[in-house]
């Protein structure tokens, strides 16, 4: 970036962010784990021959204007980052390229009928709390980092407003075309081809996955296999495998037996792909998947992830230093964050 002003316009090029970022998804697929909000340090990881090769990387202090305040990480797509924060009474989201060190910072949105309390909670002119849920994905057909902000209702669970924010246009806007949606929405999210982010929700007491398209700014629900119990399950994961919606879901066969089964989303429908019999002391969690590796942790054993070779099924178990660890994957990019490219 600053070599010359000659290959600074050849790195800020669409067509050369693009195919880089395909070499990147071809050659260079991670994960990060997040080891320390205060300062923010993430750690990457990577597989090869299934060791598990690991290097620190601390954004304090190389990116002054990430203070001690940052405490989450919303999502991660196409090499960039969505962390969200507060200081005082002001609640940021911060855009960040860890590749380039580059951040872009975003005020919140304001409700009118509403003001902050804490973080990511609300309070409407009317007394009722509400909560945020965010998302961050890409928009393939402008090439614009987003993020979709819904505001819901803690009690009743409906939505009260949609926000969308445009890097490309460094604006927000309040989505007209929403359904009132009655329903609890929960974590894990994960983004599939940097274009549509998923969640788990229940309805009527029903597990379902709910889409956000990022790029026609919609929402739809999907409903889940059919052999699923219909609560929800606490270690149920969602993930991305081969540029398609995968899901995890673990069947407690004894008290030492547990059965990982991924099942992937086809143009005909849920197919389950295979399924890994795993004796653990306690049932694991979904941390990340990718087309290569899954990742997933046990309660009891705190300082432990497991990674599954996706092709030969093998599990193998790795120390880490972090208590209940939190993963996503990430491949490095040349994203300029709303500069040129």
């Amino acid at each position: 970036m600053c070599l010359s002003k000659s290959c600074y316009r050849a790195i800020s090029d669409p067509q050369f962010f693009h195919l880089h970022l395909h070499h990147s998804n071809q050659s260079n697929k991670q994960f990060l784990l997040q080891i320390s909000d205060s300062p923010l340090t993430l750690q990457s990881l990577s597989f090869c021959h299934h060791q598990l090769l690991r290097e620190v990387v601390t954004l304090e202090p190389q990116i002054p204007l990430l203070s001690s305040l940052w405490r989450e990480i919303v999502g991660s797509c196409n090499g960039v980052l969505c962390l969200i924060t507060s200081s005082q009474s002001i609640h940021y989201l911060g855009i960040l390229n860890p590749s380039i060190k580059k951040l872009k910072l975003v005020l919140f949105p304001n409700l009118e009928d509403s003001f902050h309390l804490s973080h990511g909670i609300y309070r409407s002119v009317d007394g009722r709390p509400l909560r945020t849920e965010n998302g961050f994905g890409f928009d393939s057909r402008t090439s614009d980092f987003k993020i979709v902000i819904i505001f819901q209702e803690i009690y009743s669970k409906r939505w009260r407003q949609v926000q969308v924010y445009s890097l490309r246009q460094n604006s927000w806007k309040v989505l007209s075309n929403v359904p009132n949606f009655l329903y609890h929405m929960d974590d894990p999210q994960v983004v599939v081809n940097g274009g549509a982010i998923y969640w788990f929700v229940i309805i009527s007491d029903c597990l379902w996955i709910l889409m956000f398209d990022f790029t026609d700014e919609t929402f739809k629900e999907i409903k889940m296999p059919d052999c699923f119990d219909e609560e929800l399950c606490e270690f149920d994961g969602l993930g991305e495998v081969k540029g398609k919606l995968s899901l995890l879901h673990f069947d407690i066969n004894s008290s030492t037996d547990v059965s990982l089964e991924l099942w992937m989303m086809e143009d005909s429908g849920w197919v389950r792909q295979f399924v890994v019999n795993v004796s653990q002391p306690d049932v694991p969690t979904c941390l990340a998947i990718n087309d290569e590796v899954m990742l997933l942790s046990t309660h009891s054993n705190v300082g432990h992830i497991l990674s599954c070779d996706l092709k030969t099924l093998e599990l193998t178990d790795h120390e880490v230093e972090e208590h209940r660890p939190h993963a996503f994957t990430y491949t490095p990019s040349l994203a300029l964050l709303g500069e040129e490219n």
